[in-house]
């Protein structure tokens, strides 16, 4: 990916964060990238998805191992919601502002994805830094005092991991934004979407290979082994992307200091003033999570508690099922990879039929086939009927892994580009153009049905102001890629702190009632509370799929 050429003058001012910055490029629209470059500017989140299943598959069970109780593996997994609460929109803002000479994601990029490693490393062996300890500290050598030890090493090293963990993906989804032009931000979001999808492919397969009788060198469990290799993959595609990607690097031009609160401040006004278009994506991004997170964190439960009730005799019964979990998970990841290349596809090709699969026609029909699987649950009474349900759900997945991402980058890109040509007096983007697409559209359609425009969102927006003190300002607010990120993935945590609470009533009713009664009925029960979760996030779903149909269009010339 060419570097922009250092004789070319200053193409872009940003005084929108309280200090003034530069950054030194191209004076005219991005140079559009290659197959190849799109693959190495996407290929970190393979890695970081692989990385994520290893947490997702071998944490619940390895925390139970260590003696915690469910309640307390789920205030455990509450660092996922925190940490996207907390550091991605810290991340986000932070490398907005960042001028460090190898760019404004990357320093991030690799101080993350160090702190990943570390934390997988305490993760895996936590039973033996808990040894060391205690030896080193000459407490009794009791295997109480060493588990409780390893509990509260593995715990730490679960929000480190996390936390971790959500800076590089922040600073990852951010470089997407920046690198490609605005026409380009669909296929980037595209490609980021597939390696995601192959993340979860490997991860899942790498999960059912007996690695500890092939490699004994990295470990003496599955957990260890998959953790080296973790680290390994990982590793190698962070240095893929950073070694291959060239940023703008920005110096700031403003003597005076920003306080050190300001970055809060920044937060605190990108999420209060959000653009219209990135605040309906987030609207529809909310329902949306309160009916994947119970698919996530659930459905390989659900599945484990079918088989288990349905064979009450089988001592093994509890093995199979969370292998039969695997490879439904395995099943979807594989049906996510192929609507994550056909999808696309669709909307690039210029057919009568392919024409009706617009990016947000699509979107809409993701939501409702994801509903209907969800409440198809209640009717799914065996294991193979259970697989067809979740390995279905690869399709939405794909596309929810593409679409919002797409939607939110196009509107920073394209608002970016105008700054610059505002300031280089150029124009990368056709006004006359725009108006003729908005004119053909809301001839041809409803506005009660289609996604508005960009220019007539904005319009509305600017007649009917949000706030009283936004319609005091002149100019509309302007975010950084990376602030915008981050509240949008603000708007993706906050669901999972509802649906905590919510599942958590309904396992401790079902729990409750499952202890009173006799113990050949109370297992009958165990696989319901969980379908319950999966069908309340199908109710979630068909919110979304509703708030789906008023998204802004945005139209992008050379597509």
């Amino acid at each position: 990916m060419g570097s922009p050429d250092s004789k070319t003058s200053l193409v872009k001012n940003r005084h929108d964060t309280g200090g003034a910055y530069q950054s030194i490029g191209r004076p005219d629209e991005k140079p559009g990238l290659s197959t190849w470059d799109m693959i190495l500017l996407t290929l970190n989140l393979a890695g970081i998805q692989f990385t994520w299943t290893v947490e997702l598959s071998y944490g619940t069970p390895y925390l139970l191992h260590l003696g915690l109780s469910k309640n307390q593996v789920a205030l455990v997994w509450l660092a996922g919601p925190l940490s996207g609460l907390i550091i991605q929109p810290l991340v986000g803002a932070f490398s907005d502002r960042s001028t460090f000479r190898l760019g404004r994601r990357r320093p991030y990029i690799i101080i993350g994805g160090l702190l990943v490693c570390l934390s997988m490393i305490a993760v895996a062996y936590s039973k033996e830094w808990a040894d060391i300890f205690v030896r080193w500290k000459g407490w009794e050598d009791s295997e109480h005092t060493k588990t409780s030890i390893a509990i509260w090493i593995a715990v730490v090293a679960f929000y480190f991991l996390d936390f971790s963990l959500n800076a590089v993906m922040a600073s990852c989804r951010a470089l997407i934004l920046d690198i490609p032009p605005p026409r380009q931000q669909e296929l980037g979001n595209a490609w980021a979407g597939r390696m995601i999808h192959f993340g979860n492919v490997i991860g899942f397969t790498a999960g059912y290979i007996d690695w500890i009788g092939y490699f004994p060198l990295l470990g003496d469990s599955q957990l260890k082994v998959l953790c080296s290799i973790a680290i390994l993959t990982l590793v190698l595609s962070l240095l893929a992307t950073c070694l291959s990607v060239s940023e703008e690097a920005y110096v700031n031009i403003d003597e005076n200091n920003e306080p050190w609160y300001y970055t809060l401040v920044s937060i605190y006004r990108a999420f209060r003033y959000l653009p219209v278009p990135v605040q309906k994506v987030c609207n529809v991004q909310f329902f949306a999570w309160m009916g994947w997170f119970p698919f996530l964190f659930y459905s390989t439960t659900w599945i484990r508690d079918i088989h288990v009730t349905n064979n009450p005799h089988n001592d093994n019964a509890y093995e199979e099922g969370t292998r039969y979990g695997s490879l439904a998970l395995l099943l979807y990841s594989i049906i996510s990879v192929i609507a994550g290349v056909i999808l696309p596809q669709l909307t690039a090709t210029s057919t009568p039929i392919c024409n009706q699969f617009t990016i947000y026609n699509i979107y809409t029909a993701s939501h409702i086939m994801f509903a209907l699987s969800m409440l198809a649950t209640y009717f799914v009474g065996d294991v193979p009927q259970a697989m067809v349900v979740l390995a279905s759900v690869g399709i939405p997945w794909a596309a929810s892994m593409w679409i919002p991402y797409a939607l939110v980058g196009e509107f920073v890109a394209i608002k970016d580009e105008r700054a610059i040509a505002a300031n280089a007096d150029i124009r990368p983007v056709d006004n006359h153009d725009i108006e003729q697409v908005i004119a053909e559209s809301s001839s041809s359609a409803s506005e009660s049905t289609l996604p508005l425009s960009l220019d007539e969102e904005i319009k509305t927006n600017d007649e009917n102001s949000r706030t009283e003190d936004a319609s005091d300002n002149e100019e509309e607010e302007e975010f950084d890629a990376g602030t915008v990120l981050g509240i949008h993935n603000m708007y993706i945590v906050f669901p999972q702190f509802v649906i905590s609470l919510i599942s958590s009533a309904i396992f401790s009713v079902v729990e409750a009632k499952r202890q009173g009664l006799h113990d050949g009925e109370g297992d009958e029960g165990v696989a319901g509370d969980v379908g319950i979760v999966l069908r309340f996030g199908g109710l979630m779903a068909i919110i979304a799929a509703i708030l789906s149909r008023s998204l802004v269009h945005i139209p992008i010339t050379g597509r």
